[in-house]
């Protein structure tokens, strides 16, 4: 078979002749910002993605950090509470204590799971949207209920936690008469309530009814509303710690 040339070898390459001044042609377009002949705007770009990125690690820092001081509380508060010398556990047989023991590694494993420690409770705020009984029967699945709040200093917490959102919590009009309880059975108190100024207001949705249940809400700061049961909103779960 003959040799035949290399295509490259033949290939020509015509490159335009240089512009003369004066020429009536358009000049050709500027390169790009990007391009290599824009070595500034190449150091530009390099400068705000390393501080978008030092912003990045700094919150996940922050987050870790408070993940870390929650279970580290949890771990103290669970290991007081499993002492073989604390003064609760005198006379316990050694499957009670193994129980104790199984209790703090479901608790530990439950906050890496999303679940928040605060001061005995440990907290889950969902990421979905249910009508109040239905969220409530959701926390049940975990062994939870709706939150119940009955201090400033937890009402507090959960506002802060909710960063301006709304979140379904354990009251709702369900006594004789249409009064206020808990789901978990904890009794209400008007004296401990943290309703938004003006509420309840019990407004009437027409076919949907009336306004039975509770939230905390943006109006206030996280303050009390209460809203018609059968809207779907994000809910608060909340258990205690010593619940076996």
């Amino acid at each position: 078979m003959p040799d035949t040339p290399d295509l490259y070898e033949t290939l020509e390459i015509r490159y335009p002749p240089p512009r003369a001044r004066g020429d009536p042609r358009p000049a050709l377009p500027p390169p790009p910002a990007w391009s290599p002949r824009c070595p500034g705007c190449r150091r530009a770009l390099g400068t705000a993605a390393l501080l978008l990125l030092a912003v990045a690690l700094a919150a996940l820092g922050t987050l870790y950090v408070q993940g870390r001081g929650e279970l580290r509380a949890a771990r103290a508060e669970l290991a007081a509470a499993t002492d073989p010398l604390g003064p609760d556990s005198d006379g316990d047989s050694p499957s009670a204590a193994q129980r104790r023991q199984d209790r703090l590694g479901r608790w530990l494993q439950e906050l890496a799971l999303g679940w928040r420690y605060h001061r005995g409770k440990i907290y889950l705020f969902s990421g979905q949207r249910q009508p109040w009984a239905a969220a409530e029967a959701a926390c049940a699945v975990t062994h939870a209920h709706l939150a119940s709040v009955t201090n400033a200093e937890e009402q507090a917490y959960l506002a802060r936690e909710a960063r301006g959102g709304t979140y379904w919590i354990g009251l709702a009009a369900t006594g004789p008469g249409g009064s206020w309880r808990w789901a978990d059975g904890t009794p209400y108190s008007p004296e401990r309530s943290f309703w938004a100024p003006g509420q309840p207001d019990s407004t009437d949705h027409g076919r949907w009814g009336g306004e039975s249940c509770a939230q905390i809400h943006p109006v206030g700061a996280g303050l009390w509303n209460d809203h018609n049961c059968n809207f779907s909103f994000p809910w608060v779960c909340q258990r205690e710690l010593s619940i076996p």
